[in-house]
């Protein structure tokens, strides 16, 4: 099993392998650009982890960047939306590994190919999740850059309810540093994601660049695709650099009046135009939610886990 750096880091570790000489490697979960994750336990205290690892030669690549990256914005946020890190280090081999918490579920994407768009209580209840996450972030001045259905991962819990984690922080922007990772979808993938001022300028972006991801994120829940879904790439940049974005239908009996003016909010081409923080966002995704009045909270910053 090799990652796109040509490493193959199932040389490193072995199911029933003890690493860190406390958490013990299970069975493989899959391989990713990324790295190899496999399930393991904690020897000790008995709980499930996930065990990522990358090999010692991607230490100085793009990959390793991005890994730093995530677990620098994953250190700073106290949210129960984002994956708990419990651990890292290097092995004696020089691969180097993150110890998280094991999700069971799917990623949002691959759930509305399978089950189409979610009721709309659903649609908020899941969307709030990502904005609470967003809003702990924005107010670190990090910006997530790569909000879509393929990473925000729907955990099953021991609870009935699936729970939010936002995932893949690898090119989150630090409004504190100067400089950046490129972010995916400047060229290489498809742009349908990206915010217009991000296909101008990736780095040179705040926090509104990924409310305008939230509304598409929306729209998607809603309606059960992308507002892009049957453009190319040339016709979402047109979209995008003189517009207009595709309306959600006003008209469609599912998605109340205003949700659907929220949407549009969020996908406006100037940033100044948009709804302006996530935690706005939430207090307009209230009264759809399976709960309104008790609006979901954003954990505090700087807490304890």
């Amino acid at each position: 099993m090799k990652t796109h750096e040509g490493i193959s880091c199932r040389e490193f570790v072995s199911p029933g392998q003890i690493i860190a000489g406390r958490y013990q490697v299970g069975a493989l979960l899959g391989a990713s650009p990324r790295g190899t994750v496999y399930r393991a336990t904690h020897t000790g205290l008995g709980f499930p982890v996930a065990l990522q690892l990358l090999g010692p030669e991607v230490a100085s690549s793009l990959t390793w960047r991005r890994f730093a990256r995530e677990l620098k914005a994953l250190g700073a946020l106290h949210n129960q939306h984002v994956v708990r890190v419990h651990d890292a280090g290097t092995l004696p081999s020089g691969a180097r590994f993150i110890i998280t918490e094991q999700l069971e579920g799917s990623d949002l994407a691959t759930f509305l190919r399978k089950h189409g768009p979610l009721p709309v209580d659903k649609a908020a209840d899941y969307v709030c999740q990502v904005c609470s996450v967003l809003g702990d972030a924005h107010r670190l001045g990090i910006v997530h850059r790569n909000v879509r259905p393929e990473n925000v991962f729907l955990a099953r819990t021991r609870a009935t309810e699936l729970v939010v984690k936002l995932l893949d922080f690898g090119v989150a922007l630090f409004l504190s540093e100067p400089g950046a990772l490129t972010i995916p979808g400047c060229g290489c993938v498809s742009p349908a994601y990206l915010s217009p001022e991000q296909l101008r300028n990736p780095n040179a972006v705040d926090a509104r660049s990924d409310l305008w991801s939230v509304g598409l994120l929306l729209f998607e829940a809603l309606i059960g695709r992308s507002p892009f879904a049957s453009f190319d790439n040339v016709q979402i940049l047109r979209a995008l650099s003189e517009g207009p974005v595709p309306l959600l239908p006003l008209t469609c009996s599912v998605v109340p009046a205003g949700l659907a003016a929220l949407v549009q909010h969020c996908l406006q081409r100037d940033p100044e135009r948009r709804s302006q923080s996530a935690d706005q966002i939430m207090r307009a995704l209230e009264p759809y939610s399976s709960r309104p009045g008790r609006r979901l909270r954003a954990s505090a910053v700087g807490a304890s886990r």
